[in-house]
């Protein structure tokens, strides 16, 4: 395999725009995960340290609470299959030659475009998680 140095290459407008967006998405979904481990801290420090409103629990509410956690992990299901998906391009980007940079460009637009995905994704999956904890302080 031989490499071929490409000195002062310029990304351009759009190649820049899809970097633009990959940094964005990628921060605004670590910002989300961040947000949705504290809350995940926190449901976890209420359940250690029994703190409740001691409200008698319904079987509603503990069903209610039992489907949150399922739609909370399929999330994280969906977000596992997306990551994965993502290294297609990047794979490709190894395995081949000659198209290198359209590769990495083609893998950064499909990451942007996933991270944009995990951003929502972790957004749904941290408001219900809020709605777990307030059960759990509600009913615990």
């Amino acid at each position: 395999m031989t490499t071929t140095s490409i000195a002062g290459y310029e990304f351009t407008a759009e190649q820049n725009a899809t970097f633009m967006g990959l940094v964005r998405n990628l921060a605004r979904a670590g910002a989300v995960v961040l947000v949705a481990s504290v809350i995940l801290l926190v449901y976890n420090a209420v359940q250690h340290f029994g703190l409740s409103l001691g409200r008698a629990p319904s079987p509603a509410v503990y069903y209610l609470d039992l489907g949150l956690w399922c739609l909370i992990s399929g999330m994280g299901v969906v977000v596992g299959v997306l990551l994965v998906r993502a290294t297609a391009a990047f794979k490709a980007l190894i395995k081949t030659e000659g198209n290198d940079l359209e590769h990495l460009m083609s893998g950064m637009a499909r990451l942007r475009d996933i991270l944009g995905l995990v951003f929502w994704v972790a957004t749904v999956a941290s408001l219900l998680l809020t709605v777990s904890l307030v059960l759990l302080v509600t009913y615990s």
